[in-house]
């Protein structure tokens, strides 16, 4: 670590926040942590940039190299592991004298582990804006940073030594905003959008709250959040609201709390505000069945709300409970039935593959997806994320059928083996999402500025349909064509771009 050098003021130490990426759809998901830390330096006076790093352009780990930062922060999702070990690997090969600092949910799950896989100095646990300010303070200042809250690191002989955890920020109002400046934000606006089955040209998220009451065995939100909701007030929000639209033209915001729904007065009086401050936006967001309530439902459509996302799982009551849901068959139909009354679209996920399920509860759970008629639907494979307790169930009844698995990101493939085999949860997904085909697609061809500028997209890209028709035909299952083509897509688009920026930088 560059100890000897550090002090010197603020904003002559460069930082640097990295984001490993791997091939994901939602690769257009601008990396929201980061820019919320990011934010916190600046405002102290830090000199910051971010780098968020794909897999097909090592041009960008190349950039890092040459910014030469002090200190590198670089925060890492397990779906990213691998990648995240190989941008560790060439920082500290490149910038071995930076001071290296991880953080995010895997290293906050898995902290030792973590620190060792990395090389990292110093482990940030939970939240980490003030955590990675004081410690780019005390290193800025070259005071003693072993001291700062809720981080963990290995002392000279190897041995890790802990700090006293870091309390959640209780107000969340304090912090700026994202510092969304940072990146080229252009590159995140891609069409279609975020909210399956609506066109947008310039979609993104915003978080309004952090915490989720909830204790689902699969999840681990509550790593980092914890289980009490902390919300944003309505008037922050909309401010930022304001901020997007004005700066980057959005017209489109998927909202990412774990559950938007969970206050109707807050959702009210939000709804209410976004009329009244004449915001023309629309919006997605999640909500748990239980939440339903008409007048919140009729209330949020009428500021913008196009469709809301129900993790409804299962119809079997007897999983549900073991998945510790807190949810029933009953509730899901009568949040669907308020739904429909409002006029709402409504997109529903499921997964297979939990404990205790059997062939009848999978029939349960087509019925219960039938009845329902969801606008959209998806299943997924339910997949054990380090710190929840569905990994450790799974480790102790090994459960668990291939370790190099984990960490395959979209839970696109059967990672537990419990009732079922490998093969029969496959044939199970693809039975299901056969169902939905019509709902899923081809309802959208009633929509004729949605079928004519998908058309178009698809036609600039047709490698992107041979790979796509190339999964299609290894699942038989067709989200699996578009979410290939779409990872392709994004890929691409970045590629020429990029190419495009560079002849214009030759010509000049």
């Amino acid at each position: 670590m560059k100890q000897s050098d550090m002090k010197r003021k603020s904003e002559n130490i460069k930082i640097a926040l990295v984001n490993p990426r791997i091939e994901m759809y939602s690769s257009t998901l601008p990396p929201l942590g980061l820019l919320y830390i990011a934010a916190v330096l600046e405002k102290s006076g830090h000199k910051v940039r971010i780098f968020d790093i794909y897999p097909y352009d090592d041009r960008d780990i190349t950039s890092l190299i040459n910014y030469n930062p002090d200190i590198v922060g670089l925060t890492a999702l397990t779906d990213y592991w691998s990648r995240a070990q190989h941008i560790a690997r060439a920082i500290r090969e490149k910038i071995s004298d930076c001071t290296f600092i991880a953080g995010g949910v895997h290293i906050t799950v898995k902290p030792e582990d973590s620190l060792k896989g990395l090389d990292a100095d110093i482990g940030v646990i939970g939240e980490g804006e003030y955590t990675m300010l004081e410690l780019c303070d005390r290193l800025a200042n070259g005071s003693d940073w072993r001291g700062t809250n809720g981080i963990i690191y290995r002392d000279q002989k190897g041995k890790f030594i802990r700090t006293e955890p870091r309390m959640l920020i209780e107000d969340l109002n304090e912090l700026p905003f994202p510092a969304r400046h940072l990146l080229n934000f252009e590159d995140y606006l891609v069409p279609p959008g975020i909210i399956r089955g609506h066109w947008s040209e310039h979609s993104t998220t915003l978080m309004t709250s952090r915490g989720c009451p909830y204790k689902c065995i699969w999840c681990g939100s509550q790593s980092t959040f914890g289980r009490k909701v902390r919300r944003r007030s309505v008037e922050n929000v909309i401010d930022e609201l304001k901020q997007i639209i004005r700066d980057h033209g959005v017209d489109t915001v998927w909202f990412v709390d774990d559950t938007f729904t969970l206050n109707k007065r807050w959702v009210l009086e939000f709804s209410e505000q976004l009329l009244a401050n004449k915001i023309k936006l629309s919006w997605g967001c999640q909500a748990h069945v239980n939440t339903a309530d008409e007048e919140m439902f009729q209330a949020m459509k009428k500021a913008g709300l196009i469709q809301l996302d129900f993790g409804v799982e299962s119809g079997s009551d007897k999983v549900l409970k073991a998945l510790k849901k807190r949810s029933s068959r009953d509730a899901a139909k009568r949040a669907f039935k308020i739904v429909r009354k409002v006029g709402l679209r409504a997109m529903a996920t499921f997964m297979f593959g939990s404990p205790t399920e059997t062939e009848d509860d999978v029939e349960a759970t087509m019925s219960l997806a039938r009845e329902i008629r969801p606008s959209f639907a998806s299943s997924f494979f339910i997949t054990p994320y380090p710190g929840t307790e569905l990994m450790q169930m799974a480790e102790d009844n090994n459960w668990i059928s291939s370790d190099d698995k984990i960490g395959a990101g979209l839970k696109k493939r059967p990672m537990l083996k419990i009732h079922f085999s490998e093969k029969e949860l496959y044939k199970i997904r693809t039975r299901f999402q056969s169902m939905f085909i019509y709902r899923n697609f081809f309802s959208l061809l009633f929509n004729p500025r949605y079928v004519v500028k998908a058309f178009s997209l698809f036609a600039g890209y047709p490698i992107g349909i041979i790979l796509g028709l190339r999964k299609f035909l290894k699942t038989f299952v067709v989200d699996d064509f578009f979410f290939e083509f779409l990872i392709y897509y994004v890929r691409e688009r970045s590629k020429r771009k990029k190419a495009a920026i560079a002849h214009s930088v030759e010509l000049k």
